[in-house]
């Protein structure tokens, strides 16, 4: 075999690996996807659409956190307007700025290396680029739709300053594009306000005219009293000034990482991952100030490798400045995911300065450079490989979550996989409402409003299956959690919805399938929600995919242990306990917090001159009695104690609810009941409601 052959076959080799690099971060972004937004996009990207019809320019520029993220927002309203917010345009723009930065680098360093020679291993260094750009390292940015701005406040500068190189030789108009570039990168993050003042340095060393160094000038001016003007200091964060007065040392640490971050998780996370960013680290900074030595005292500084130079300095001045605001946040948010890809573009920018060097190298010098960069790689592959793992739980975690915000449920834990609050519920009513993103995607689509509607008889195959768990919503009282298996006889699939209907066919609760659960089939597991009058009745269980119901299953639900809570405004027709029912009020002689009059009743409350009252009322009661119920905002200190045996918490009940003693763990005969607040904090009362006679 001819040493032609060789090398061809060693050059299909190397970018091979590279598109297998590519691939493997490409399938991971797809078993990453999720129509539901995620984090910062249920406030920042879903209701976009609607701000940007009805508001002027100013939603464009508003500020998210210190950022002012103008061409995310485009993006964003491309994804809402032309592909109805299924999130799915948002993740594919991740990736084509991904593809556009390895293209980018690989035509610089194709000038970089121009007439050095050693082919192959010019070809090894541009596959190494691309393998690279496209490590899963920075998997939270490609697979969250958010994240356009992360990979555009990286590739914006670099390609600006790689055009104003350019423009030397090339002209006007090129010079103008770099500008543009400049003045967008402003519009990306807060750290791309740096790219102008830079450029405007880069161009004065390069000895460009001074008209040119002019406009810079006045761009940076303008740019940054428009990104100024008007602009809020985020509360949360941390004060740059401060951090330096008064924690330099861990200032310069938390760089330190944010700058190593892609080798942390590649070379095992951890103690030994930590010393290897921080050694990784050092030898970027020092490797900086070397080339930056080279090149600054020559006459005319090679135009190139001094752009990839203010390119590094760039993104040391970015992590300077993300140091400065996030380091009261601790270091392991400078090793998180999302803050990889700064890095990764900083070390490709190191790893074209120092080609012509490796390209120069002796035959012994570069036997152990390129051993290196190949364990790099293995390690580096081996990781890769974790694109390839299931993101299912994750994933039905999340759709959870939103099926909770579709049916406007405020079930803390479930939305607390997708947001760190239940604020959505709330504030993505008009988009629930317009059934956009998400909310009018299947099996999202109609969860709520179908609630009450009844079903048709239907004459369908028998599913397996089983009613697991029914559990209180904590602070939602007109909804239970229902955990449980459906699966069709004979078919690969379990069904994505399960409905659950009463005797009369009305809808009384909705879930959705393809929970992992190997015991029970693979997706077979469904979570969802249920109206608590469904308890300790017969429901059918039906099974339904995109074309429609495929199987149903009849199953009797556990009656509640004390019981349920229905929404029912207060009156005394609606109540069958009255004062002669109450044995001792003594530590109740208050009220609510709203000091409510309801004619016909008497309200007795905890509440007497603030929420440190505490103290209990006893009742007789017997099976089927209802009163109705209130409470404070903060609901783990309100119990219920019966017969002296079993204590049960209350709800959370910020309006009136009635509730309704029915449980089959009752007494048969009348029964006592003591009512406890037991908290003197904040939103910590409790009240009854009772027939006045």
């Amino acid at each position: 075999m001819t040493a032609a052959v060789l090398q061809s076959r060693a050059r299909y080799g190397f970018y091979g690996l590279a598109v297998l690099f590519a691939a493997l971060a490409v399938i991971g972004g797809i078993r990453s996807y999720s129509p539901a937004p995620f984090w910062d996009m249920w406030i920042s990207y879903l209701p976009f659409l609607d701000q940007a019809s009805s508001g002027g320019w100013e939603v464009w520029w508003k500020q998210h956190n210190e950022h002012r993220i103008v061409l995310a927002r485009l993006f964003f309203w491309m994804d809402l307007r032309w592909f109805d917010g299924a999130g799915w345009f948002l993740i594919v723009v991740n990736y084509a700025l991904v593809t556009l930065g390895a293209v980018l680098y690989c035509r610089i360093l194709r000038e970089a290396v121009v007439g050095r020679g050693r082919e192959l291993e010019r070809h090894a260094l541009t596959a190494l680029l691309v393998i690279w750009l496209f490590s899963w390292t920075q998997w939270g940015n490609l697979t969250w739709g958010f994240q356009s701005q992360f990979f555009l406040a990286q590739l914006l500068p670099l390609a600006a300053l790689y055009l104003l190189y350019r423009s030397i030789q090339d002209g006007a108009g090129i010079f103008a594009l770099a500008c543009l570039l400049g003045v967008m990168s402003a519009g990306t993050m807060a750290n791309g306000i740096l790219a102008l003042p830079l450029m405007t340095v880069y161009a004065a060393l390069t000895r460009q005219r001074a008209a040119r160094i002019g406009a810079l000038a006045l761009l940076t001016a303008l740019t940054l009293f428009a990104y100024f003007y008007d602009y809020s200091a985020v509360v949360g964060h941390g004060s740059l000034s401060q951090a330096l007065r008064e924690q330099p040392l861990r200032l310069a640490v938390y760089m330190l990482y944010y700058l190593g971050n892609p080798f942390y998780e590649v070379l095992g996370g951890r103690a030994p991952g930590r010393i290897v960013v921080l050694s990784a680290s050092l030898f970027m900074v020092l490797s900086t100030l070397r080339f930056a030595w080279q090149l600054l005292r020559q006459p005319r500084p090679p135009a190139l490798p001094l752009a990839l130079l203010f390119f590094i300095v760039y993104i040391i001045g970015t992590a300077f400045g993300t140091a400065g605001g996030r380091l009261i946040f601790g270091y392991a948010q400078a090793l998180g995911t999302r803050y990889a890809t700064p890095g990764l573009m900083a070390w490709a920018a190191l790893l074209v300065l120092y080609a012509p060097a490796l390209l120069a190298l002796g035959e012994q010098a570069r036997r152990w450079v390129w051993t290196g960069l190949a364990l790099l790689v293995l390690a580096m592959l081996v990781y890769q490989v974790k694109a390839l793992r299931s993101q299912a739980d994750e994933l039905f975690a999340r759709s959870i979550g939103a099926l909770a915000i579709e049916m406007r449920i405020a079930d803390k834990a479930a939305i607390g996989k997708t947001y760190p609050d239940t604020g959505p519920v709330v504030f993505t009513q008009e988009a629930s409402d317009k059934q956009r993103s998400f909310f009018g995607l299947y099996p999202y689509r109609g969860a709520r409003a179908q609630m009450g509607h009844v079903f048709a008889p239907a004459a369908l195959p028998v599913c397996q299956g089983a009613l697991e768990e029914i559990s209180q919503v904590e602070g939602d009282y007109l909804y239970l959690r229902v955990r449980g298996w459906l699966a069709q006889p004979g078919a690969q699939m379990a069904p994505p919805v399960v409905r659950f209907l009463d005797a009369g066919g009305k809808q009384v609760g909705y879930a959705l399938g393809g929970e992992p659960r190997a015991e029970a089939g693979q997706g077979a597991g469904f979570r969802g929600y249920l109206a608590p009058a469904a308890q300790g009745e017969l429901l059918t269980v039906r099974g339904e995919g995109p074309d429609g119901p495929v199987c149903q299953l009849q199953l009797k639900t556990k009656a509640p242990p004390a019981f349920i809570v229905k929404a029912e405004a207060p009156s005394a027709q609606g109540a069958t306990v009255g004062r002669a029912n109450v044995i001792d009020a003594s530590e109740w002689a208050g009220t609510d917090y709203f000091k409510s009059e309801l004619p016909g009743m008497q309200v007795y409350g905890s509440y007497v001159a603030s929420d440190a009252d505490r103290g209990t009322i006893a009742l007789r009661l017997k099976r089927g009695d209802r009163l109705f119920y209130r409470s404070g905002p903060s609901m783990a200190q309100q119990t219920m104690l019966i017969d002296g045996v079993k204590t049960v918490p209350l709800p959370l009940a910020k309006d009136w609810v009635l509730l309704e003693f029915a449980g089959d763990e009752l007494p048969a005969q009348a029964f006592t009941v003591k009512l406890s607040d037991n908290g003197s904090g904040w939103g910590e009362w409790s009240a009854i409601a009772l027939k006045s006679h």
